[in-house]
């Protein structure tokens, strides 16, 4: 925390030519750290509770196992550096979250070698999500569902893929679809969906695995009993007056 807070202190600071003009190049050999580059993930667990670190390493170690796993290890509190034996698997275990302990977010962002552990930002999540009310025409074969998903999905995050598989296993009950979430904005719970009526229809919205949210300002990343939003808009009335 005392790092972080001098860190955000820093970049309100004015240098003088002199400091800005003072550039120091490391002797590395930037290519063979970008060979490594793709092979490895930096994790930071998203949560208001006490964490214990080596608990987060070792239920890791447990769920990826040793043939998917090279190496995972503590960088600072919260913060992880792991290591994938293979793009593949890199890619993989990168794509499919979330990843959570017990319930909370553990964010995952590519290696970039020219970052420092605190410009990651860590402000997306790969999920899925189940449309549901959705009007049949909108799913009469695999590309009426592609553009339905496709056209709905990008209102809520950025579409990755959209499962049609669901549609005959489901009955039409929901439409699958797997999308980045921006989880900087509250998380939607429905969508509207226009039709020929008087007004839209508003389809429910299910997430995924989705890890703690606060069901007072719709972040994810907190409960209610932590959340300073929630707390303060309560309280304001009082303090008003």
């Amino acid at each position: 925390m005392a790092s972080q807070s001098l860190y955000n202190q820093f970049q309100d600071l004015d240098f003088t030519n002199e400091e800005q003009g003072a550039i120091f190049t490391p002797t590395i050999q930037w290519e063979s750290l970008n060979e490594e580059s793709h092979l490895i993930i930096i994790g930071k667990l998203i949560s208001s509770n006490s964490i214990d670190d080596n608990a987060v390493v070792r239920a890791f170690q447990g769920i990826w196992k040793t043939d998917k796993l090279v190496s995972i290890m503590n960088l600072k509190s919260r913060y992880f550096r792991i290591k994938f034996p293979t793009e593949d698997i890199w890619n993989d275990i990168l794509s499919r979250g979330p990843w959570t302990f017990k319930g909370d977010w553990l964010a995952l962002a590519a290696l970039n070698p020219t970052y420092s552990i605190d410009d990651y930002t860590f402000s997306s999540m790969n999920i899925w999500i189940h449309i549901y009310g959705i009007p049949s025409i909108l799913l009469d074969d695999d590309d009426t569902a592609n553009h339905t998903g496709n056209s709905v999905g990008n209102m809520i995050g950025k579409v990755i893929k959209v499962d049609t598989r669901c549609i005959d296993l489901n009955m039409v009950e929901y439409l699958r679809i797997g999308i980045i979430l921006d989880v900087t904005k509250p998380v939607h719970r429905c969508v509207a969906i226009g039709g020929s009526g008087p007004s839209p229809k508003l389809c429910p919205l299910q997430y995924e695995r989705l890890p703690t949210l606060c069901h007072g300002c719709g972040l994810i990343g907190h409960a209610l009993a932590h959340c300073a939003t929630f707390m303060i808009s309560a309280y304001l009335p009082y303090i008003l007056g």
